[in-house]
């Protein structure tokens, strides 16, 4: 399984959009190493987890095919997760020779709510009759694009259900991005269903900030606890790799500092641009 870090900041991305902080002021000298987009990553070169408003912008950074992908997985509604509009573009006279002639969108209620508020305006009949539609609620089994995902819930808003995935096929990716520590249910559900990942993608927003800060994401302490929950659970083990993501322009997320800082808790510091083979 490749996986493929296209985007690892948080909403606002690094340097964040409208900040003059210090860091953000730093951060411009030098896009080429310090530039974190919204969050997104890319399977296979055919399923996507998320999709930013700087999906256009990856595609042409990283060289990734978008047309290729046959399902995404939206893990909520929230813009900087799910930029749906641009959808409107995928076919008609916008584009040609796509490679996979459907997308298989996978997302809770409100992500589909979104989606249809997002293209009511420019949509073609042409466009949307190979976009396909699929609603999700926490603890469901599935097939998308080859793969076995399990839905989970995330700790991140009251206004909707908003999902984790466990991905599997060969090896076992479990995305835990952008949610605060998950509930008990969710350990229990992964065991039940055997779940023994290879690959554990953690929600390090706040990385080692240690002011007070919302349940709604994680640090790398909360991510040490969530790595002993899952170890006691049975779901990873000593060849089990973590990675953390989704940083926030507050956590100072220089690449070489915030790497040294998350290999000191034995993780990985994901960038924009990082491939990881499991």
């Amino acid at each position: 399984m490749n996986i493929r870090y296209l985007g690892t900041g948080a909403a606002e991305g690094f340097p964040a959009v409208f900040c003059n902080c210090e860091s953000c002021r730093k951060a411009r000298l030098d896009l080429q190493k310090e530039l974190r987009t919204r969050s997104q990553v890319l399977i296979d070169g055919k399923l996507l987890v998320d999709f930013p408003p700087d999906s256009y912008l990856h595609a042409l950074r990283f060289g990734v095919d978008l047309s290729a992908a046959e399902a995404l997985l939206v893990t909520h509604s929230h813009t900087d997760h799910f930029y749906a509009q641009e959808f409107v573009n995928r076919g008609y006279k916008f584009a040609s020779g796509i490679r996979s002639r459907t997308l298989d969108i996978y997302g809770n209620a409100e992500v589909l709510a979104v989606f249809g508020e997002d293209t009511r305006r420019e949509m073609r009949v042409q466009v949307r009759e190979n976009i396909r539609l699929h609603e999700c609620k926490p603890f469901q089994r599935f097939e998308a694009a080859g793969y076995e995902v399990f839905t989970l819930p995330a700790v991140h808003t009251p206004k909707e259900e908003a999902l984790l995935y466990c991905i599997r096929r060969d090896k076992t990716l479990l995305y835990l991005n952008d949610t605060g520590f998950p509930q008990e249910e969710l350990f229990r559900f992964l065991r039940e269903n055997d779940i023994r990942a290879d690959l554990v993608s953690m929600d390090g927003t706040f990385a080692d900030d240690p002011t007070p800060h919302s349940n709604r994401h994680m640090d790398f302490s909360d991510n040490v606890r969530l790595r002993e929950t899952l170890f006691s659970y049975g779901i990873a083990d000593k060849n089990t790799r973590f990675i953390v993501t989704h940083f926030t322009h507050n956590s100072v997320p220089f690449r070489d500092r915030i790497g040294a800082v998350a290999a000191g808790y034995g993780f990985l510091a994901a960038y924009d641009g990082l491939e990881i083979e499991i």
